[in-house]
């Protein structure tokens, strides 16, 4: 029960609210919501990252990027200071340990003991932190408790720190991208939207389901398994989004970003049907984009993505011993090239869909426009789970 003097406490320091930012390699991102049950979305912006500031996630220039944190904010019209960020997937080092039941004095000692042997680091160059799947009550005497354990590098997060400072915000938490991700696709999971009566507790799959959360990034991937509300495994692959844009500037002999236009025009993860071409060579173009073409040159890649998640999925089976994976989200920038959820299905046998993180948020349709939120969907499901953290009661 909670005392009248915590109650008096809790009046006088009431919970802040923080926005979600999502620093990437390709864009900056934030979101603002208000609390509620569910939040509502309030503002958003996206800023593309201009070259020289960021290179495979190690920021290189950080008062150019505090600047244009700066110019992403005032976009978006945000006042609030307080912000929720991550560090990237690279840099975050996650895993679900077991460790015998104990106090919470004993655990956090145990905690740092034990992660040593999982981290490529000195324990005392990392920040580190985790948290008890079991409740320990129900966990018997001589029985182990599993925790997920998460971990970046001192500098990196230090680094992260100084340049939101630069740029006028309060960094409040940094948080790891999957668990951000799982935050906001709940809804995508259960294939609703997250109401009142949803939205306290609620598991991300029922049951004994595994459901399957793929992000594809500008330069990284991620696949991370769930069951409940208990992260399984997450897992960095070294496919990404940039890797689809590559294979069609080479096939093509054109820069980068007129390779990113061709991608999202005439790109198909999928072999073109006739009615597929037809639809998308509809200019002078047609010729030198096929989608056949582009396809072909997208297949590669394809091929190699499916395999990493393939051989992610049999670690997982070979490690559990028992499980029954039917289900996967797809989501980040790569999941925008059209077709992939079918391809990624198709070569799999499981059930794959885009996730919607819109699903955990309602929104004034006078304000924002359903059909753009729709089309940005994939990419905002990270600073929306941060933005979620922002009005859960950080405290």
């Amino acid at each position: 029960m909670v005392s009248f003097r915590e109650r008096f406490a809790r009046m006088l320091s009431p919970k802040i609210e923080a926005v979600g930012l999502e620093v990437g390699t390709s864009a900056l991102k934030v979101v603002e919501l208000r609390a509620g049950n569910p939040p509502t979305l309030s503002a958003l912006a996206v800023r593309p990252m201009p070259a020289g500031l960021v290179s495979e996630d190690e920021v290189t220039d950080q008062q150019g990027l505090a600047e244009e944190i700066k110019a992403l904010f005032q976009e978006a019209g945000i006042q609030k200071r307080f912000t929720v960020t991550a560090v990237s997937n690279r840099q975050a080092i996650t895993r679900n340990i077991h460790v015998p039941r104990m106090s919470v004095a004993e655990l956090d000692e145990a905690i740092r003991w034990e992660a040593e042997r999982y981290i490529p680091f000195p324990i005392d160059e990392v920040v580190l932190d985790y948290f008890v799947l079991d409740n320990p009550e129900d966990v018997a005497e001589g029985e182990q408790l599993e925790v997920v354990i998460a971990a970046a590098r001192l500098d990196e997060v230090s680094q992260q720190v100084d340049y939101l400072k630069h740029a006028g915000l309060e960094p409040h938490v940094i948080d790891v991208k999957p668990f951000s991700l799982l935050r906001a696709l709940r809804g995508s999971l259960h294939g609703e939207h997250l109401t009142k009566a949803t939205l306290s507790g609620q598991n991300f799959t029922e049951g004994n389901e595994i459901g399957v959360v793929l992000e594809i990034a500008a330069s990284t991937s991620t696949v991370t398994l769930v069951r409940g509300q208990r992260v399984l495994m997450n897992r960095n692959i070294n496919v990404s989004s940039d890797d689809f844009t590559t294979a069609i500037q080479r096939a093509f002999g054109l820069d980068f970003d007129s390779a990113e236009e061709v991608k999202l025009e005439y790109g198909t993860a999928t072999i073109p049907t006739e009615d597929e071409e037809d639809l998308l060579n509809f200019d002078a173009k047609r010729e030198q984009f096929s989608p056949s073409r582009v396809y072909d040159a997208l297949r590669p890649v394809l091929v190699e993505l499916t395999t990493e998640i393939r051989r992610s999925l049999e670690f997982f089976r070979v490690q559990s011993g028992d499980a029954t994976i039917s289900r996967m989200l797809v989501t980040g920038g790569g999941a925008k090239l059209r077709g992939l959820p079918d391809a990624i299905g198709d070569a799999l046998g499981i059930k794959v869909e885009l996730g919607d993180p819109w699903l955990a948020v309602t929104f004034d349709e006078g304000r924002f426009d359903s059909q753009y939120l729709k089309k940005i969907a994939p990419e905002f499901a990270v600073p929306l789970g941060l933005a979620l953290r922002g009005v859960a009661g950080v405290d």
